[in-house]
């Protein structure tokens, strides 16, 4: 239940004037009070509490606080109540009396799982940009995109390795809950079995004991093993490289180096303030996130006449989308990219600007590519990927690519068309290469998140948590960069 503003008394500590004489005016807490306005948080989060029953919630305001606090400083649940407990700082922006006993870390936890939805991670966004825009920060009609890679919490596994682990914690949970259903366990694969015998056993495994499970009352069991059918009916199972983070997957930083986690597309404004948020697994082009990247700066009310960004978002699609809306795109074509632009990829392709490769829909890199000419004297890009893997690829029965019968599994694209060609000559100019210099700055965003703030790491597993953690991180940078420039340009 939600308090209401009559029932939230004000405190007449004896100890407020301490405030004063601890926390200096310099301080950024101290800042961050005086430039922002919090006050939207409650009416944000009303409709997430029950109106009339249940015990009295905490503020939500000052739960929010503690979030902000939490990746301010990048600090764990425990370590952020224990300081706040002690630091005057942290209490002071908390509006929380110097003598108040802090709540217990769980409560933070029940508060980014019951209260926190991904509406509100927009609203709260978009507050920081009307607070920017209110206050004359906000003046550019640019937009530059990017994207940071986020590592996973867990570490990945192969798909047999992922498998056989859940195909044994659900034995063990029949051990301790349903123990006599263990003589219906078919014999266990060795530990060099392959896929496909991992696949039948656990089949097998469920098939046995199915009926006694679900006529059971053993909720978490009977949960269990739905989740396995389904990932085996659904295939998702080959997908998935980690029991723990099944939303996780692996991308690339270049041609030789991956990483196993998600990927965090942000749009910013010239004067460094993220106006817009996609968060995808890791293996997700970059190229598809710029139309819902420019559509949410719009709906946070940013007036974009200018994208600017790198190689890998000019598509043909996107070039479509910005010359729609009226938008001008910087960004700067290679030949590959150019190529690709060129032609209809199918459906899953795309251009990987970090490798400089072709990626599959599975999310596999070509090997190599050969540029060679056609008889009619035109010149095309072969992308070559490897046989062995197209050959144990889920997805191979809807590629062409996999399908192919040839000594080679290979993907060609013409090179660049005459509308490429008039594109290139756009990006000659003397006004491209100029405005294509601010790009940097969205760098040096990603780093501070990533350095500053924690950003480099997931601090849970699963998508809905990656994406809480990359929008409380952009509200805390963008409140950062609002207090800076406004103590720059006071009204």
């Amino acid at each position: 239940m939600l308090r209401d503003n009559s029932q939230m008394q004000l405190s007449l500590s004896p100890y407020q004037g301490l405030y004063d004489i601890v926390v200096p005016q310099e301080h950024l807490l101290r800042k961050i009070k005086e430039h922002i306005d919090f006050s939207f948080v409650n009416p944000m989060l009303r409709k997430q509490y029950c109106e009339n029953f249940g015990r009295p919630a905490k503020e939500p305001e000052m739960m929010f606080k503690l979030m902000f606090l939490k990746k301010m400083y990048d600090l764990s649940d425990e370590k952020l109540i224990s300081g706040a407990q002690t630091d005057m700082a942290y209490k002071y922006f908390l509006d929380l009396d110097p003598e108040a006993e802090m709540i217990d870390p769980s409560l933070l936890t029940k508060f980014r799982k019951t209260r926190i939805t991904e509406d509100i991670l927009e609203d709260m966004l978009r507050e920081t940009i009307r607070q920017g825009i209110e206050k004359g920060i906000i003046k550019s009609t640019a937009i530059i995109v990017d994207s940071t890679h986020t590592n996973s919490a867990a570490r990945p596994k192969t798909v047999t390795q992922v498998l056989r682990e859940l195909s044994k914690q659900f034995r063990r949970k029949i051990y301790r809950e349903m123990i006599e259903l263990s003589e219906k366990f078919p014999e266990k694969p060795s530990e060099t079995a392959e896929l496909a015998e991992e696949i039948e056993y656990t089949y097998h495994l469920l098939e046995n004991v199915k009926e006694d499970i679900l006529q059971s009352e053993k909720i978490s069991l009977i949960e269990l093993y739905e989740r396995i059918k389904e990932l085996l009916d659904t295939q998702r199972i080959r997908e998935i490289r980690s029991k723990n983070d099944e939303d996780a997957r692996f991308g690339h930083k270049t041609a030789t180096s991956t990483f196993f986690g998600y990927k965090s597309h942000l749009a910013m404004s010239e004067e460094r303030i993220i106006t817009g948020i996609e968060v995808t697994h890791g293996g997700e082009a970059d190229c598809k996130q710029l139309p819902a990247l420019l559509e949410k700066s719009q709906n946070n009310g940013v007036e974009v006449k200018e994208i600017i960004g790198d190689m890998a978002y000019v598509s043909e699609d996107n070039l479509d989308t910005c010359e729609e809306d009226g938008v001008m795109l910087f960004a700067k074509t290679n030949s590959a990219v150019a190529a690709a632009a060129a032609s209809s990829l199918d459906e899953g392709f795309s251009f990987n600007k970090d490798a400089g490769l072709l990626q599959c829909p599975a999310g596999e890199l070509a090997m190599r590519v050969e540029k060679r000419a056609a008889e009619n004297g035109n010149t095309y890009l072969r992308y070559v990927f490897s046989k062995v893997k197209c050959r144990k690829c889920p997805l191979w029965e809807q590629c062409r690519v996999g399908k192919s019968k040839a000594k080679e599994r290979s993907y060609s694209i013409t090179q660049p068309n005459e509308k490429n060609r008039l594109r290139l000559e756009f990006e000659a100019g003397e006004y491209f290469r100029e405005r294509l210099k601010i790009r940097h700055r969205i760098e040096e965003k990603n780093g501070e998140m990533k350095v500053a703030h924690g950003l480099g790491k997931a601090d849970s597993v699963g998508l809905d948590a990656m994406r809480l953690q990359t929008y409380f991180t952009a509200f805390v940078v963008n409140v950062k960069r609002i207090v800076k420039l406004s103590a720059l340009n006071p009204a």
